[in-house]
């Protein structure tokens, strides 16, 4: 079926109650690396290195637990299929567990506060794990053709901006109402803002467990290979290990953004928090002007040229940062949202529409079912960057004489110098890096078909 039959058909109610469990991961992901490094430095009063271990320390369990949960999901035998329980359990234990850490109060002992962040740190992590994993595999069985997943990702990347939108400009504003109108201290309105963040994803990623009711699915494949045998098939798989520095790469990039915008905002624009939603609304125009445009170049020219030119957009937008300062316009702030949710746009639709096709790639060449090991390995990736992210900049942070005490206008040049490259060079060298690894990824639709078994 052609790209433009595709898009000329009435939406498939199984793609978009699929695609609604995204706008809950979108909202756990953007605003916990939005506003939890911000949250634990300036409300709890946490040494940036020690509130960046902490961070990392729970992306690294996660990191680990990621690859057995797909085993898991391969695994299980239900009458809902081996992908679906776990959407349930883990929707409504990711809403609980995110606004339990935003609840932490400030007032607690050092030891005690650093104990119960990390808790609820790893609580969060596991809920997320149990949602995620299943959840990514899901696609690859729904449909077996290479572009109709494109058009289900689209789905998905406009329920991510609608999420990324709602975090970076819904939740700086509710942060800055709260404090400015119900006279809540930052603890306070951070609290606010969990009940309320956690309630909306707890939905969305619930509502994913009865919107794929009837879906297609796939069972597990038995075979008589080791462990080892597996692990190899795997590692000769090479656009998965492309595709793995490719996202890990993307992810770094945005989170590096994303963990400093607040930073950025307040201290090196010296304006309230709240105008992130000017940024947020500019990024969210972009990002639904964008994804019509990132289909078609899929049709004509493929994925990876999705990728790639995205990809140049992002590097673009990350050189605009420099210029950045307290006297800029806002407009010019607002049209710097544009440029990267247009770029955004097709990072996230060529990134996530090539997964479903690894894991078919790996089908046609073994035989064997396991959708969920491939997911588990992709979210592997995500939370590596995510541990990376946090003992990155908090380290820098810190070492580059940030201090949390300090307000804005009276920070060191060497601390709005660290702002400024998380923001801008660190992002930069990240998207220089995924197009060379771009020049080498070639699983076209054509590859895909022609693809035989090699076991």
């Amino acid at each position: 079926m052609s790209l433009r039959q595709l898009l000329s058909r009435r939406p498939d109610p199984l793609h978009i109650g699929w695609s609604v469990g995204t706008l809950g991961v979108s909202l756990l992901l953007n605003t916990f690396n939005a506003a939890v490094l911000f949250f634990l430095v300036t409300a709890l009063k946490i040494d940036p290195f020690i509130a960046g271990g902490l961070i990392t320390g729970s992306k690294l369990y996660d990191a680990f637990t990621d690859p057995l949960m797909g085993t898991i999901s391969d695994r299980t035998r239900s009458r809902w299929g081996r992908r679906r329980p776990y959407l349930l359990l883990g929707g409504i234990t990711s809403g609980l567990a995110f606004a339990a850490l935003f609840a932490i109060p400030p007032d607690l002992e050092p030891t005690t506060l650093y104990v119960a962040v990390g808790v609820a740190l790893v609580v969060l992590a596991t809920a997320y794990t149990i949602f995620n994993v299943p959840y990514l595999a899901m696609p690859a069985e729904m449909t077996v053709d290479y572009h109709e997943r494109s058009v289900m990702m689209s789905y998905r990347v406009f329920l991510i901006a609608i999420g990324t939108f709602l975090s970076l400009s819904g939740v700086p504003a509710l942060l800055a109402w709260a404090q400015a109108s119900l006279g809540y201290s930052p603890a306070e309105a951070h609290r606010l803002m969990g009940v309320i963040v956690g309630t909306a994803m707890a939905v969305a990623m619930v509502g994913s467990f009865f919107g794929t009711r009837g879906a297609r699915a796939t069972e597990r494949t038995p075979d008589s290979l080791t462990a080892g045998q597996r692990l190899r098939l795997m590692l000769n798989n090479r656009p998965f290990l492309l595709f793995l520095g490719i996202k890990l790469t993307s992810l770094f990039s945005l989170a590096s953004i994303t963990a400093t915008q607040f930073f950025f905002v307040v201290y090196v624009m010296q304006q309230s928090v709240g105008i992130a939603a000017i940024f947020g609304t500019a990024q969210l125009l972009g990002q639904f002007i964008g994804i019509p445009a990132w289909l078609a170049l899929a049709k004509q020219r493929g994925k990876t040229w999705v990728l790639i030119w995205s990809t140049v957009g992002m590097a673009v937008m990350a050189l605009t940062w420099l210029a950045a300062g307290p006297d800029e316009p806002l407009w010019v702030y607002g049209a710097r949202g544009v440029l990267l949710g247009l770029a955004s746009a097709g990072n996230i639709l060529g990134t996530q529409a090539i997964l479903p096709d690894i894991m078919e790639y790996d089908y046609r060449r073994t035989g064997l079912r396991r959708e969920g090991v491939f997911a588990g390995m992709a979210s592997f990736i995500e939370k590596t960057a995510g541990a990376l992210t946090g003992v990155v900049i908090g380290g820098f942070l810190s070492a580059m004489d940030f201090d949390k005490a300090v307000p804005p206008g009276q920070q060191p040049d060497s601390a709005l110098f660290a702002i400024m490259a998380c923001t801008s060079l660190i992002p930069l060298s990240m998207h220089l890096a995924k197009l060379a690894l771009l020049w080498f990824y070639d699983l076209s639709a054509e590859k895909l078909q022609a693809t035989v078994r090699v076991t």
